[in-house]
């Protein structure tokens, strides 16, 4: 029953009290009558009221959602009966990982007139989720009773990675620009560059690219210019182990690298590039070959959506010999990965120089953000001391073997996870930056 119901329940106290004041003996057939009334008016509303049959549902067509932003769900819903009726809508969610706002969704639907519904969730983990049943609950004619059903509409909703900031990045690139981030423009000689043209020579030019033959015919200087090689393989690399399933701020390293690569392969597919990706763990669970465009964007969201990490430490040899023998040609190698412990840490350095043979691999770390609040805070306590000392020995050791790492000639990034994209797209324009 309504509130309306409740009230009018209510006021029949009023009226039995009077009756009680007036003639005692009226109390209980005051009583009786006025409840008669009510209930009788209750049973007319009931059965005046159309069944779910008068209402046709159906959910949005789009299955996307997008993990870690907000996303609107919507319902049509068509009132098919001869009056307008006031309806209220719950939809069944799945358990966990969405975070539901601006859900009160009712209002009132004229005869014949279809209405959207809609309300707000915002998935915390990537994957594939069914939404059961959709709720209905609505008044009477006369506002007294109230009716429900559910309606069966499921439907699989995929939640993909987050490109939200995906336009943003390519007016930048467009306007060959690099974005803010703690790393420096630096041209990485031995990476493919094509002769584009012949220009004449101006004061500042590098020597070395003067065109003798070219000069000799036109008896002035002329140098060559170059242009990045193009449709370059540039590989996405990402580890699944252990190191990445650790959470910041509430989400997983993995998915900031996750969001990164789907960034980095769509601008490399805008500088003419090709992208690839590799997954691995104990082994290599998903290769895709170097392309760009739109259907190659699609396989990439499809095949990263519902990727998972373990608690098993990584193969790192394996993955690079698996690159190795399926990738002939020089290649930028991201490789999103981390370690917690020396023993990680060492595996990964004996075992980059396979990849250094044949590609230009870079190496993105994320900044470990609990140390470097334990070793900044400045306690009083003996224990306090001896945490803040460990937090600084544990950095310091970090720091050393990314500098062993720069040392062996490979590029070490180094960012928080926020940064993920920006600094590696960062990367990759420095790599591609003509020779000096």
């Amino acid at each position: 029953m309504t509130k309306r119901m409740v009230y009018l329940a209510g006021l029949g106290l009023v009226f039995i009290g009077i009756a009680a004041l007036l003639s005692p003996s009226l109390t209980f057939l005051t009583f009786i009558a006025y409840n008669g009334v009510i209930l009788a008016l209750y049973i007319i509303d009931y059965f005046l009221t159309p069944d779910s049959k008068v209402f046709t549902l159906t959910r949005q067509e789009d299955e996307k959602l997008y993990f870690k932003t907000t996303n609107i769900i919507e319902f049509k819903v068509k009132n098919s009966w001869s009056r307008k009726l006031k309806i209220e809508i719950k939809d069944e969610l799945p358990d966990f990982h969405f975070k539901v706002s601006d859900e009160n969704m009712e209002g009132e639907i004229p005869y014949g007139e279809e209405r959207v519904f809609s309300y707000t969730v915002t998935p915390t983990k990537r994957g594939a989720y069914i939404f059961p049943a959709v709720y209905i609950r609505y008044d009477g004619i006369l506002g007294l009773c109230r009716k429900y059903f559910s309606v069966d509409e499921s439907k699989e909703f995929k939640v993909y990675p987050n490109l939200k900031d995906l336009s943003k990045y390519r007016l930048i690139i467009t306007k060959h620009r690099l974005m803010a981030s703690g790393q420096k423009r630096v041209p990485k000689r031995g990476m493919g560059f094509e002769f584009e043209s012949l220009r004449d020579y101006v004061s500042g030019d590098d020597y070395r690219k003067i065109n003798w033959a070219a000069t000799a015919r036109s008896n002035k200087f002329m140098v060559n210019q170059y242009e990045a090689e193009k449709n370059q393989p540039v590989y996405t690399l990402l580890d699944t182990g252990r190191a990445m399933s650790y959470s910041i701020r509430g989400y997983k390293k993995l998915d900031y690298a996750i969001n990164a690569t789907l960034i980095l392969s769509d601008i490399v597919g805008q500088k003419g590039d090709n992208s690839g990706l590799m997954v691995f763990n104990t082994d290599v669970s998903v290769f895709i070959k170097p392309g760009k465009g739109d259907i190659h964007r699609n396989e990439l969201m499809e095949t990263l959506y519902h990727i998972s990490d373990s608690n098993l430490s990584s193969d790192y040899a394996g993955a690079f010999l698996h690159l190795l023998k399926v990738q002939k040609r020089r290649s930028i190698v991201f490789i999103f990965t981390d370690f917690e412990t020396g023993e990680e840490a060492k595996e990964l350095m004996e075992t980059i120089p396979i990849l250094c043979r044949a590609h230009v691999p870079v190496v993105v770390l994320c900044v470990n953000e609990s140390l470097e609040k334990i070793a900044g805070e400045r306690g009083e306590g003996l224990r306090d001391t001896f945490n803040q000392a460990m937090a600084e020995s544990l950095l310091e050791e970090r720091k050393s073997l990314v500098r062993a790492l720069n040392m062996r000639g490979v590029i070490c990034l180094e960012t928080y996870a926020e940064n993920f994209a920006i600094d590696t797209l960062n990367q990759y324009l420095a790599l591609k930056e003509r020779l000096s």
